[in-house]
């Protein structure tokens, strides 16, 4: 009864309070039960490492107090997974990884879901790509692919994932354009994850993988696969400090991959600003800097108007490199 009592007060001192026309502060929102954090990728790809890695610092330094549940749904250049997402109750429990695939898949395919059929939270770091043959293929260098694809265009395969048009497929497209191949008559090959493209190469299925430079790490050091070049401003640090970049050998290939997160469509306000303020702490972590220098990654955070201007820039830089290379 008692508490019902100090309730009830409560309630009439907050009325009395708006009457008089005294400001009355309501309590930020928070999620109450677990929280779906999804990738669009299966397990062991980039875009899982990046959930599981926000899972972890989250978590530990408990900036979001419900668990985060990682649930991946790969499939239709993440499509299947904001899908998923947007079918969800909006209530704010549930947010999931950005790709550039939020601005190719308007371009490739108007059925795929976009930057505009979600919301988009934040930019949170640029990624750097990495090409991948097999250790006992010594004949595989730069200046030999290119002469085999001067030839023939689809001499050799490049296989990738999570899926067509991802970031992974734009850069070995825009390569194999660069090194005098046509696009258009090339070998493509989509695969769900990095780990499947490998996979696929170690089986003679595909000749080079293009992929992630963190990805590439476990299978470097599996001495089956060895590292041709990355696509990157210079070269990268750490286990990677020795693999030459692709403009090195002559290649003109410029383009960055990135990431970040976004909510359902019409995400509410209030859901909108506790996202924004979680992946602000998330960047601001001691954690979180080192797995960005750790994994080869580049922190650009953006978010709010400045997000969504980066977002129609490079759905306007992507729709020139598509007609460029002839997809």
């Amino acid at each position: 009864m008692g508490s019902c009592l100090r309730g009830c007060g409560y309630y009439v001192l907050m009325l009395g309070l708006m009457a008089l026309g005294v400001p009355v502060c309501a309590q930020p929102w928070e999620p109450s039960r677990p929280v779906a954090l999804i990738a669009g990728s299966a397990a062991g790809g980039g875009i899982d490492l990046t959930a599981r890695l926000m899972q972890r610092i989250w978590e530990r330094q408990r900036v979001v107090s419900p668990p985060v549940i990682v649930i991946n749904k790969p499939g239709a250049g993440n499509s299947v997974a904001w899908q998923y997402l947007n079918e969800r109750s909006n209530d704010g429990h549930a947010i999931a990884i950005g790709t550039a695939n939020l601005v190719s898949n308007p371009v490739m395919n108007k059925v795929l879901l976009g930057h505009r059929d979600l919301h988009p939270l934040a930019l949170l770091f640029d990624d750097y790509f990495i090409f991948m043959v097999r250790a006992d293929a010594p004949e595989m260098t730069i200046t030999n692919i290119r002469e085999r694809l001067r030839k023939d265009s689809g001499a050799l395969a490049f296989g990738f994932g999570p899926g067509v048009g991802a970031g992974t497929h734009i850069a070995a497209a825009m390569a194999a354009k660069a090194m005098g191949g046509d696009v258009r008559k090339g070998r493509f090959v989509p695969y769900r994850n990095a780990g499947e493209a490998v996979a696929g190469m170690l089986s003679g299925q595909i000749d080079i993988v293009s992929g992630t430079a963190v990805t590439a790490i476990p299978f470097l050091g599996s001495g089956r696969v060895r590292a041709l070049c990355v696509i990157a401003p210079r070269r990268l640090g750490g286990r990677l400090a020795h693999v030459a970049t692709i403009k090195e050998y002559g290649v003109e290939v410029d383009f960055v991959n990135w990431r970040g997160v976004v909510g359902p469509k019409g995400m509410a306000k209030h859901h909108v600003a506790y996202w924004t303020r979680a992946l602000e702490e998330l960047n601001r972590s001691p954690e979180w800097e080192k797995e960005i220098e750790r994994n080869f990654w580049s922190a650009n955070l953006k978010t709010g108007a400045e997000f969504d201007r980066f977002l129609r820039d490079q759905e306007v830089l992507f729709r020139r490199i598509w007609s460029e290379i002839g997809l």
